[in-house]
Order: structure tokens, then sequence, then C-alpha cells
């Protein structure tokens, strides 16, 4: 059946939106590149529900320390703005949403919190802008979720629930064996098909291939299941799931069910595969290869340290620290290290600026030393799957910046990339 195309190691066993908004469309990252060396910015994500009358915003933030929700009103607060549009700086309504045990939930790490906006009487769309200030530290951070009001896009009134149906899931991910409910806010049912998919999707391409890989015109559907919303389900197998209320839509829900220990790689037949991002092609092709994933693994480490075992073990867990934060902040339809924006964050770390509008985000890194500043614009594109598939603008003129990069974490200079 074919559907629419959108497309050691012990040591690492155990939207991007961190940015300040000025206005609508000028956002600026938490820390500067010294604050960051000395404190985790944080991390926000977000979506909304229509609500009737209104739209419930959801928002999953990582303060980069343990959250105690009966303290949290006293730790944390969310101010928000509604604008028509990203180029229109008047706010149409504004609030302050204080976080309680009430609004919010905890999903690992990440405190998710849930308020109300009222939809305006005219227009079809708009924009909140939230910020999000831990008290403890005055830190801030802000995000902003793009709002239909009529669109009739099924993500639009459905989301993902824990095995409960009280607390939203944001993530677009689900361990395997872990028990969800996908339903919507009026708490209607209605029967689902769900579409299982094997398909291992590819990793990101270098940022200077200018020449696209032609991708699958199909992706084969492996199994296909009725599900009921506000029922308790839970996938069995690892793999893309698609789930759609009629053939007809265009657009659906989806997620990649994953093994129990994602977003960490444990595996050394899975760390292996990230090191495509600062590896030779032959070096590549001898690490998959090999009849013995970890001893390869070892050899190829201690060969890039040069037979420094501290040096090795340095580099391997801040690689591998980035590659875990990639797979929470950026898995879409697939791995979070494997998209455009995973590769980028993996190689060059947390952008010092992010500007988002509607369509695109770039990211600018400035750094002494290499270069004085470099943008990477990252285009939203039509998924049928995930809301937050980007695609990076490709040039050839990255390679100056790149490599060098590259090179550094080959050497170990964990410093110089920013760890």
């Amino acid at each position: 059946m074919k559907t629419r195309i959108i497309i050691l190691l012990a040591l690492v066993s155990g939207i991007l939106s961190n940015c300040t908004v000025t206005s609508p469309t000028n956002q600026t990252a938490t820390n500067s590149s010294d604050e960051s060396r000395s404190q985790q910015a944080i991390f926000c994500k977000s979506k909304f529900l229509d609500n009737k009358t209104s739209v419930k915003i959801i928002l999953s933030i990582d303060l980069g320390r343990v959250i105690n929700l009966q303290r949290i009103s006293e730790e944390a607060i969310i101010n928000y703005n509604q604008y028509p549009d990203y180029t229109n700086k008047v706010a149409i309504s504004n609030g302050v949403v204080p976080i309680t045990a009430a609004n919010s939930s905890i999903d690992g790490q990440w405190l998710i919190v849930t308020f109300d906006v009222p939809k305006p009487k005219e227009g079809l769309t708009g924009v909140v802008v939230s910020e999000v200030k831990d008290l403890t530290n005055n830190r801030k951070a802000s995000t902003d979720t793009f709002l239909r009001f009529q669109s009739g896009k099924v993500s639009d009134y459905f989301c993902f629930f824990d095995k409960n149906g009280k607390n939203p899931i944001l993530r677009n991910y689900i361990n395997v064996q872990d028990t969800f409910q996908l339903k919507s806010l009026d708490g209607k049912e209605q029967v689902f098909r769900m579409y299982h998919y094997k398909h291992d999707f590819d990793p990101a391409l270098s940022p200077m291939a200018t020449s696209q890989r032609q991708p699958s015109k199909n992706l084969y559907v492996d199994t296909v299941f009725n599900i009921a919303t506000n029922t308790p389900i839970f996938l069995k197998n690892e793999g893309l799931y698609y789930f759609s209320r009629d053939t007809s839509e265009a657009y659906g829900i989806g997620l990649i069910s994953v093994d129990g220990r994602f977003p960490k790689l444990t595996r050394p037949e899975k760390l292996t595969r990230p090191l495509i991002y600062m590896s030779t092609s032959q070096e590549m092709n001898e690490l998959l290869t090999s009849k013995d994933a970890k001893k390869s693994l070892d050899s190829y480490w201690l060969n890039l340290a040069q037979g420094n075992q501290n040096t090795a073990k340095r580099t391997i867990k801040s690689f591998y620290k980035r590659v875990d934060k990639a797979n929470q902040l950026f898995t879409t339809y697939k791995d979070g290290w494997k998209t455009d924006k995973g590769m980028v964050w993996i190689i060059m770390g947390n952008p010092q600026r992010v500007v988002r509008t509607r369509e695109k985000e770039i990211w600018t890194y400035s750094r002494s030393g290499q270069f004085s500043e470099i943008n990477f614009t990252f285009v939203k594109r039509p998924n049928q799957f995930v809301e937050d598939h980007y695609e990076l603008q490709r040039y050839a003129e990255f390679q100056s910046i790149w490599y060098p990069t590259v090179e550094q974490w080959r050497n170990g200079d964990t410093r110089a990339t920013g760890n």
C-alpha cells in the first residue's frame, strides 16, 4: 500500500525556541555566548488546540533543573502577547499566566503548561508569543505559536496525552510499550486509522550538498489498525506511525515509536550512525560494516584522540550530549539527530540568535577565530506527519566554516565547539 510522501561506550549509556522576543519577527537567544558557557539555556516548544471560543496553548519547557510542581508558582511565570500575524507589532490581547500544579505537569525533564487565549472576532490566523521567566535566576525564554482559527486540520483539534488522558505530550516520539491516548478537548470519541511504517530515514545531508538526494517516491505501510480516541494505546514496534481520520485528509498526526532509552543512544550500532557528520566516508564504511560494533567504535574515538583516553572520554561525552539534546528538541517523523536542525545543532551547538517567521528560522552563530558571523536558514516545508518540519538552505560556501568546526571535534577541542 502506498502513501503520500513528504517526505565505550558505557560513558554515553547513561524550537529550538530558547529565544527572547523583541518583536514577533525578531528573536534573540536567551544567553549570550559568554553566559551560555556558565548556565544552561531554557528551551521551549509549543502547540495549540482549538477550544471553541478560545485556543489552548500548550508549552513544553526545559528549565535546565529539577522541577517541584508544589513550588513551581514561586519559581516561574509566563507572559503572553497575541498578534494578528508575525509582521504586526500591535498586540490584540495579552496576559500573565501563573504556573501552578493545576495547569502544569511533568514529562521527563520537561515542564508542560497549558493556558487559554481568546479567539479574536476577526481573522483566520494569528500568533501568540509566550515568554517564560525563571524567577530563581531571572532567565527568560520565549517561543511563538502560530494559530489557525478555522482550518479543520486534524492536529489543530487532536493531541497525544498520557495514559490517563490528562496531561498533553508535546514531543513527536513515544517510547515502545508506553501507554498514551489520542484525544481532543471536547472529549468526543472518534475512530482513527493508524498506519505503521518500518522505513529507516536517512540522516541529513551536508550543509554544502546543494544537489539534494532524490527521495523515495513512496513509503510502504507495514500494518494498519483502527484505534479509538480517549482509549489507552501502546505501540509494540519501533518506527513511524501515522494517525488519520479519513484517507482523503492530506494531513494527519505522526510520531515515531523508539526504544526505551531514547532520546539517549546506548547501543553501539546506534551510537555509530551520528558520526557521519564528523567522519570520512572510509571511516563510516569501516564502522558500519564491522562485525564488532563496540570494538570498532572504541578504536574510532581512540584513533581520533591519538590514544589519549582522557581526550577521547571528554569528546565522547560532549558529542553524545549534543546528540541526546538534538533528539529531544528536533525529533519529527525521524530521530532528531537525523534532521537538518539536529545536524547543525550537533556540530555547531546552540546559536547565539534565532529569528523566526511563519515560513523560516534563521540561526546565527557568532564566534571569534573561525568566523565573525554565520547564518543557517531553515525553511518550513509542508509535511503530512508533523508541523515542525524544516529544511536547511544549503550553500557550498558553508565549507569554510563547517570543515574547520568538524576538525575541532576530531581534534577533541570541545571548548572550541561551544561545549
